[in-house]
């Protein structure tokens, strides 16, 4: 799993894995990323979407993840993906 969407359309945000030293970083630079929701503080943002945050960081947040979930999977399992 690489990212989790919320269905509230209220309150719309993306948890998604990061890497620690880089999460940090972003928490600092931006409001609307905080520690995870409901995951593991130090691997896990959530990236509240209220407009403020350019779409190609958003884009780019998730290939991170994407990328980190990936290079834990073993080569074997790797010729389903």
């Amino acid at each position: 799993m690489f990212a989790l969407i919320s269905t509230d359309e209220a309150e719309c945000s993306i948890n998604l894995k990061c890497d620690p030293e880089y999460a940090i970083e972003l928490r600092e630079e931006y409001e609307e990323i905080q520690p995870g929701y409901h995951m593991n503080k130090k691997h896990w943002n959530t990236v509240h979407c209220k407009g403020s945050i350019q779409e190609k960081l958003v884009v780019s947040l998730i290939d991170h993840s994407y990328d980190l979930v990936l290079k834990n999977i073993p080569k074997s399992h790797k010729k389903y993906i």
